[in-house]
């Protein structure tokens, strides 16, 4: 599969000029060209759906539908049983409304279960009133916690009885690609008559999640996932859901193409899935171009991509470890995929990843990668040890915000074992020249640094793409 950006370049402020390397695919990864190529293939055809009165019509209402039929192929998912419903730009809008629908239970089932190492979107919006939200223990402790802890789980899902609504958790962690057995989960609250909803944005594209290879009670209710993640950053979020519960869940959107009948005085929702979920203009390009490069990933081998991104994921990690400057978050000995954080003894993570950017031209995420609870509880241990000794509230402000947080590397699809040698010789290279560059940097009060010199050129840059 072939990727636009791969050849990028920037100058960089020693003067060269590098092609970057993309290390922050956990945020948002490379287009790949099939996702470009399918959209530039349909946009001669587009027309709005549900309704085949015209041609145009017709062919993006059939392209929309066989996007769904993908999803859910790619996914070994029952078309009898699930659907799969296109949303927002990413997981967010899902949980948001899986979330309102799903509170409506709260009188009877108040309890709601989240892992503690969730992102933010599936995190907050479980926050609702009438909600008794407990969050799941991990294993471990400090910079060493692992995945969810599943005999604490075990334990609070038995004594919460039938008062558990449901469990959210995520497939992988998005800041340190440790992975939860959320099988095992769905099958422990489905003894409760309860739901499990799984967040795999950081998991569809990196390997095989195949239900039809599950138990009944292991496959999850609900599962979210952001296209954009898949390569296609132009896709919506899209919900797999149970037939059997998305419908009983209010509180979706409502609007045209989600109604059967309305009158001024009432109105009837359509019986249809996945139309009753997806009121107004659904992103049909979007949802063509994701279905498209799922597609092609499947064709060349789920398995076969998971063990080249493990392989990837085992060499970085490794070199990492035998840094000795660096300090990798999480439990070692868990298997990962994705994404790794990790932290430079000596220099805070907002310079650490500027000066990747800065003078190797190498792209990754910095600070707390909106999983701001997860990431306070891996750096407790650093943050107690700060040396804060003589100095004012401003001083320790700035310094607490300089080292809340982490620099996070990530791999995809076209991550190569040349990208890996190139940042840890980097991280190797910063160590024997850290004073030189840590000269060229002004700390910020909000715990970012400037170079002093160094600045993209974005005016131009911005002004060659707006022509």
């Amino acid at each position: 599969m072939n990727f636009i950006g791969i050849d990028t370049h920037y100058a960089c402020a020693d003067g060269m000029e590098r092609t970057r390397i993309h290390l922050d695919g956990a945020a948002s990864p490379l287009a790949s060209k099939v996702a470009v190529d399918a959209a530039s293939a349909l946009l001669p055809h587009y027309s709005n759906s549900h309704s085949y009165v015209h041609n145009s019509a017709e062919i993006s209402t059939r392209a929309f539908a066989w996007a769904e039929d993908t999803v859910l192929d790619y996914l070994g998912a029952d078309k009898q049983e699930y659907t799969a419903i296109f949303m927002g730009s990413g997981t967010t809008a899902h949980v948001n409304r899986l979330a309102r629908g799903l509170n409506g239970r709260a009188n009877e089932r108040p309890v709601v279960l989240v892992s503690s190492m969730e992102h933010h979107a599936n995190d907050l919006p479980h926050r609702l009133p009438g909600n008794d939200v407990h969050y799941l223990d991990l294993a471990g402790h400090g910079r060493d916690m692992g995945a969810i802890d599943l005999e604490s789980t075990k334990q609070m899902i038995t004594n919460t009885g039938d008062r558990l609504n449901y469990l959210a958790c995520s497939s992988i962690s998005n800041v340190t690609g440790i992975s939860n057995n959320w099988p095992e989960l769905a099958a422990l609250v489905h003894a409760q008559d309860a739901l499990i909803l799984v967040d795999a944005a950081q998991s569809v594209a990196h390997q095989e999640c195949d239900f039809s290879s599950l138990e009944p009670t292991q496959r999850p209710d609900f599962l979210v996932f952001s296209g954009h993640k898949l390569y296609a950053p132009m896709a919506p979020g899209v919900l797999v859901a149970k037939r059997s519960e998305i419908r009983k869940l209010a509180g979706q959107n409502v609007g045209g193409g989600s109604v059967a009948d309305v009158s001024l005085h009432d109105y009837e929702l359509l019986d249809t899935l996945p139309d009753r979920e997806q009121s107004g203009t659904p992103n049909i390009i979007g949802a063509f171009a994701l279905a498209s490069v799922m597609k092609a990933l499947k064709s060349e081998g789920l398995k076969k991509v998971r063990k080249r991104e493990q392989d990837l994921m085992t060499k970085l990690i490794t070199q990492l470890c035998d840094l000795p400057s660096i300090e990798v978050y999480g439990d070692l000995k868990e298997p990962r995929l994705g994404a790794v954080s990790f932290n430079h003894k000596h220099i805070p993570q907002s310079l650490l990843a500027a000066i990747l950017n800065d003078y190797y031209g190498i792209a990754v995420r910095n600070e707390c990668f909106c999983a701001h609870p997860y990431v306070s509880e891996l750096l407790k241990e650093d943050l107690w040890e700060m040396d804060l000794d003589g100095l004012d509230d401003a001083q320790i402000a700035t310094l607490v915000a300089q080292n809340r947080g982490m620099v996070r590397a990530s791999i995809s699809h076209y991550t190569t074992e040349a990208d890996i040698d190139s940042l840890i010789a980097a991280l190797a290279d910063i160590d024997k020249k850290q004073e030189e560059y840590t000269s060229h940097y002004e700390a910020l009060t909000d715990g970012s640094f400037k170079h002093t010199s160094y600045r993209l050129d974005w005016e131009s840059e911005l002004a060659g793409l707006i022509g």
